[in-house]
């Protein structure tokens, strides 16, 4: 199982819920790169605060062997902390991921931090902490203790605070809860709207919709799209046939269930 590493993130912390070898890497793009030559990765989708985590979402549109089996959702409960020698006033850089700053951004103003260093992941910004005098890092109680860190303020989050994490591997699953597309449409007047009226025909209801830029080319974007139901429904009743006529691009991503652990 690859995880966005160093010890003590997230995805760590979900990775061990899961059964078999549990091995770190630095980006998110390198869990995809190890899962495309065999074995299983974990990797955060979307937050409720900040919102869809983009490198995944390019990863699963670029990369066509790679699909989704699994979903877990955590509750994420952010602290800042420091080293046992230094105290809130002393506090003058605070680590962490991008996604993690904003989470607590305005709790953070109101106790006069404002100089923050993003890093690749929580953990990291722990790491970074737990060997410099002056900083502090927002991380878990998780990381805190691996790194010998102590906690300065507990449940810094400015709201709920969820992230859905996505399982993945190179095995198509057909058969689940529900479903992850990816697809590209013509530039012309309707073409989105031809997409989701094949789903409101066949009564199918849609889940989440993001839109990000195809990057090698200029103002052209495709589309994540899930939603309920599977690909077995799908195929049986003609809707991914439907899809596949009204697209460019439609790259099927695979069915997952939601992992209660």
């Amino acid at each position: 199982m690859y995880y966005l590493g160093p010890k003590g993130s997230f995805s760590h912390e979900v990775a061990l819920r899961l059964e078999g070898d549990h091995v770190e890497l630095p980006t998110i793009s390198e869990i995809f790169e190890s899962v495309s030559k065999g074995g299983v990765g974990i990797v955060p989708v979307e937050n409720t605060l900040e919102g869809p985590v983009n490198e995944t979402l390019d990863n699963l549109y670029t990369r066509e062997d790679i699909f989704v089996n699994q979903r877990i959702d955590t509750k994420i409960d952010l602290v800042l902390a420091s080293r046992y020698d230094v105290e809130l006033p002393l506090v003058k850089r605070v680590y962490s991921h991008n996604h993690a700053i904003h989470e607590a951004r305005n709790t953070l103003s109101k106790l006069g931090l404002s100089n923050f260093i993003p890093v690749n992941s929580t953990s990291k910004a722990a790491q970074l902490a737990a060997e410099d005098r002056e900083s502090a890092a927002i991380c878990s109680k998780f990381a805190a203790n691996i790194y010998g860190l102590k906690v300065l303020r507990d449940n810094i989050q400015d709201g709920v605070n969820i992230t859905r994490f996505l399982v993945i591997s190179k095995q198509l699953t057909k058969a689940g809860e529900k479903t992850i597309l990816l697809f590209t449409v013509p530039d012309t007047p309707g073409s989105l709207y031809r997409v989701l009226e094949k789903f409101y025909l066949h009564n199918v209801n849609l889940s989440m919709i993001y839109s990000r830029p195809v990057k090698v080319i200029p103002w052209n974007y495709y589309f994540y799209l899930e939603f309920d139901g599977d690909l077995v429904m799908a195929e049986k009743t003609g809707l991914l046939q439907e899809l596949k006529n009204v697209t460019q691009q439609l790259k099927i991503k695979g069915t997952y269930t939601t992992l209660v652990t």
